[in-house]
Parts: C-alpha cells; sequence; structure tokens
C-alpha cells in the first residue's frame, strides 16, 4: 500500500506543474459579456466527479486530482476575438470529508499561480434516499466556488442539484441536474477587455444536467463527467481514500 501512495504522491506534484494558456477577447459589450460568462463561468462551476454516495458512508478522507477542459470556440469569436480555437484545460486539487454517514464535504482549487486560471470553491453532499431491493441512490447537492481568469474576469458560482446513482460492483453511473447561478466581474480600464472601459457586472442563472461514471480500483477512483449547461464541459478525476 506504502508503493501505491508514493505512486500517486508522485502523480500528484507532476501534474500540478500544467498550467493553463489562453488569450481572452476584448471590447466586450454586454451581449458578448453574457456569452463569456455562460463559458466561464458555469464551465469553472463546482462538478461531481466522484461516486455521488457521501463520504460519510465510508472511513477516513479522500484526494483527489481533476483535469476540466471549458470549450473556446464561441469565446475567441466575442468581442476583438482571438485566435483561440480550442479548450482551456486546467488541474484542481480535491479533498473531501465524510461528516456524518449520509453528510460529506469537498473542497478544490488550481494548484497553479500567476496569470493563468484559479479556481476555488466546494460542496456538501447529503444522500437522502437508498433503495432498499435495487442499488439506486440519490443524493442532493449545494455548492459555491470562485474563478479569476487572466485577472480579468472574476466568477462567482452557486449552485443545487440532485443526483441519483446505480452502482454495480466497482462501478457507478450517476445523472442528475439543478440549477447553476454565474456572477461575473469583468474589468475595464486602458487595459481591461470591456468596450467602455468601465468595471461591469453581469448574473446569469441556468438550467444544469450532468451525467458521469465512478470506478474504483481498490482505494484509488477514475470519474469522467460531462456536465451540460449553455455548453458541455467535459472533466476527470483521478483519486485515493485513505
Amino acid at each position: 500500500m506504502r508503493l501505491s501512495r508514493l505512486i500517486f504522491i508522485l502523480t500528484f506534484f507532476t501534474v500540478c506543474s500544467a498550467t493553463a494558456a489562453y488569450d481572452l477577447p476584448k471590447n466586450l459589450n454586454s451581449g458578448d459579456r453574457i456569452r463569456a460568462l455562460e463559458i466561464l463561468g458555469f464551465g469553472s462551476a463546482s462538478k461531481i466527479l466522484d461516486n455521488p454516495y457521501p463520504l460519510g458512508g465510508y472511513a477516513g478522507i479522500e484526494v483527489g486530482i481533476a483535469s476540466e477542459y471549458i470549450p473556446t470556440e464561441d469565446l475567441a469569436t466575442l468581442g476583438s476575438e482571438t485566435t483561440d480555437t480550442g479548450e482551456i484545460n486546467y488541474l484542481t486539487l480535491t479533498f473531501g470529508k465524510g461528516l456524518y454517514y449520509n453528510v460529506d464535504t469537498h473542497v478544490y482549487f488550481t494548484p497553479a499561480l500567476g496569470d493563468g486560471i484559479q479556481t476555488f470553491g466546494g460542496q456538501v453532499r447529503w444522500g437522502f434516499y437508498e433503495a432498499s431491493f435495487f442499488p439506486l441512490t440519490l443524493t442532493a447537492m449545494i455548492s459555491g466556488g470562485g474563478a479569476n481568469f487572466s485577472n480579468l474576469i472574476n466568477v462567482k458560482t452557486l449552485g443545487a442539484d440532485v443526483i441519483a446513482s446505480v452502482a454495480m460492483d466497482n462501478v457507478a453511473i450517476y445523472f442528475g441536474g439543478g440549477r447553476v447561478r454565474a456572477i461575473g466581474t469583468f474589468i475595464g480600464g486602458t487595459d481591461g477587455i470591456t468596450d467602455d472601459q468601465n468595471t461591469v457586472e453581469e448574473d446569469i442563472v441556468e438550467n444544469h444536467t450532468v451525467f458521469g461514471i465512478n470506478v474504483d480500483i481498490a482505494k484509488f477512483f477514475l470519474a469522467l463527467q460531462i456536465d451540460r449547461y449553455a455548453d458541455s464541459v467535459y472533466s476527470g478525476k483521478l483519486g485515493y481514500r485513505f
């Protein structure tokens, strides 16, 4: 078991050296800012990336490394436009701890520092239903977080979801949905990105759906997830439970 922990730690610090590289368009009008907030705000919101059955049902804690992708094709066409046509890829570190049998909490943040992307936040999950004759559980989750994009767009997100999961041996499939709110502050001034050089705040709310799969391998697990807002956001996570 010491060897597996060592491999996990080495992987942890290797991938933490990765950074996100992207350009933000400038001269964003009101419509551009709303669309940018849909892409970056919802795209950076808190994600399950785990077996939704709360950690409160298990002993110990959980650590993980998540790789998240935000599509930027539409972002590149806004305002003065950019040449970016791919996606923003960034890493987050996650930590989870069971509070009670059916309640747990998770926190996350990006390990990189600088002018790229920094995210942070957390979630609380409550497993409020478990079927007696079928491996189905229902979990309620509330989440909140923040993100900074190149010190030009600051985002706060709040979400509430209900997730159903079906467990089969070491595999759990989960799906659900809810509502997410994103509040974005767009920096103005001569080096800012707004069309009138004023710092402006935008606020949007949207429905959200999620589908994912979690595979347990001893105390390790691998989770893959698709979140659907105005755009589809993809993410994956490697974790370990102590």
